[in-house]
């Protein structure tokens, strides 16, 4: 299925337009949404992108022209009084998404995303299949009054579990992705309440379809905090110059929790954004967005298992640092740089994570801070000459007068966990003062070829080192290439 959807895409042959194709209604003031062609995305789901300076622009080639106002009717020609307005009335229309619009009272937008990956990795690597259908979801988004926002998202392919699964007290991951609505009736003070993306982590936040990379940083895959039901307010200053989110949720996120590990309790989360050198130069410097989020969260430890953080292999998914005891609270922090100018991107971005453990030792004494960082540095550079934007947009699309956009993109990063001091030697142990170290180094290559606005080819070679020999998947603790080729449809 999804190889014809892409075959489709590719040959250009979506479904045609009924009543006219009616322009996308505007949301004007709403920071929860970056302007696309066609229609709105909310920041938070996975349609998302991260909030950037010149997450709105669009290359000169793409920009529609105007279309002349259609002249008044001549004398002799009847004019049909019933004939309905275009602008009212119930609708279907087709730029972005498939659309339904009832007048300006309702629009819902009908979303799809496929992507079917083929994967290759070290000899005798467990559990990874030649191809997969990595993921497939569906949903559906619009607003009510254009001021009652809303999305809904599922996942589709959720594996089932077992009967000892069920046994163990393992539980299954959610299939609900995105459900929430925002009350967008005060600009600078929005309110959004549901399940969606907790404010932390521009990887994070970024979504998968519009991503750079096949897969996101390690970073931002253990240590962010993902989804999570609760409620946040949100908006924006001086024309995206400034940016805010607050919220509380019920627990610390999707990220944080497994079949195994229970994860963290309420947390607070807060995260601002800006560009700081709009008003100070007119230079390329200006479109730098700076960001800065944190996270507080309760930390219980009513699992009989460890509730630490854990830390796995990109592709392969081979854990490498199991998680130990905690209890108190864990702390997240993290700073980041996205620049965008013309073609070229770049991106930056630290993260920090210390979870307390109170009464953890044999003894029931507190232990040393366990702690987890991570950093990557990013770039991106489309070879055809369309400016850099999320989602990318080809100026002459596949098969309709031109080849597509192509991008070459790279990214290094580092993930490590430990504790914070200790005067015992350290120790592998999940209730040891001192905790022996263990991270990861990945060197990411790839190429994005988008097709058109449906369909886009992504090639990655992953290049993964294991700090610690003994705890590598593969012999002498050697560096290790995956490789990765992702056909995504989006409808």
């Amino acid at each position: 299925m999804l190889i014809d959807c892409l075959l489709l895409a590719i040959l250009g042959a979506a479904p045609p337009l009924m009543s006219g194709g009616a322009a996308a209604v505007a949301r004007a003031g709403c920071p929860s949404c970056a302007a696309t062609e066609g229609g709105v995305v909310p920041l938070f789901g996975e349609q998302a992108a991260a909030q950037t300076p010149n997450a709105g622009n669009v290359p000169k080639k793409l920009k529609k022209k105007k279309v002349p106002k259609e002249t008044e009717p001549a004398p002799d020609e009847p004019v049909d009084v019933n004939a309905p307005d275009p602008g009212r009335g119930v609708r279907f229309t087709w730029k972005q998404h498939p659309s339904l619009r009832v007048g300006s009272v309702l629009r819902v937008d009908f979303q799809a995303k496929l992507q079917e990956d083929g994967r290759r990795s070290y000899d005798g690597a467990l559990g990874l299949e030649a191809w997969e259908l990595h993921r497939s979801r569906v949903g559906i988004q619009g607003h009510l009054f254009k001021r009652i926002e809303y999305e809904v998202e599922r996942e589709l392919n959720e594996k089932e579990l077992t009967d000892k699964d069920l046994e163990l007290g393992i539980t299954p991951s959610s299939l609900w992705k995105d459900v929430y609505v925002n009350l967008a009736y005060v600009n600078n003070a929005q309110i959004q309440i549901g399940k969606f993306k907790i404010p932390f982590g521009l990887d994070q936040m970024t979504g998968v379809s519009q991503n750079d990379f096949a897969y996101r940083s390690l970073g931002a895959i253990y240590l962010a905090s993902a989804r999570d039901i609760g409620g946040m307010v949100h908006g924006r200053f001086f024309r995206r110059g400034l940016n805010y989110w607050a919220g509380i949720f019920r627990h610390d996120g999707d990220n944080a929790r497994s079949k195994k590990i229970q994860g963290g309790d309420r947390t607070f989360a807060g995260r601002v954004s800006g560009t700081p050198f709009r008003t100070l130069t007119s230079s390329p410097l200006a479109a730098m967005e700076i960001g800065t989020a944190f996270t507080i969260s309760a930390l219980s430890d009513d699992s009989f298992r460890p509730n630490g953080l854990r830390g796995r292999t990109v592709m392969t998914q081979d854990t490498f640092y199991e998680p130990v005891y905690v209890k108190g609270q864990r702390r997240r922090w993290e700073a980041d740089v996205d620049w965008t100018v013309g073609p070229a991107s770049a991106r930056a971005e630290l993260t920090l994570v210390n979870d307390d453990r109170v009464d953890q030792s044999i003894g029931n004494t507190n232990l040393t801070d366990a702690r987890a960082r991570s950093w990557y540095v990013s770039g991106t550079w489309v070879l055809t000459g369309e400016d850099k934007v999320r989602p990318l947009k080809a100026a002459a699309p596949f098969a309709q007068g031109g080849i597509g956009a192509v991008e070459v993109a790279a990214r290094y990063e580092r993930l490590w966990f430990g504790s914070v001091g200790g005067s015992e030697p350290p120790f592998r142990n999940s209730r040891a003062e001192t905790i022996l170290g263990a991270g990861e180094r990945v060197l990411t290559l790839g190429v994005n070829w988008t097709l058109n606005r449906f369909a886009r080819i992504q090639v990655n070679g992953i290049r993964e080192h294991v700090e610690d020999p003994e705890r590598s998947p593969v012999p002498n603790g050697a560096a290790f290439w995956s490789r990765v080729i992702r056909l995504q449809f989006v409808l």
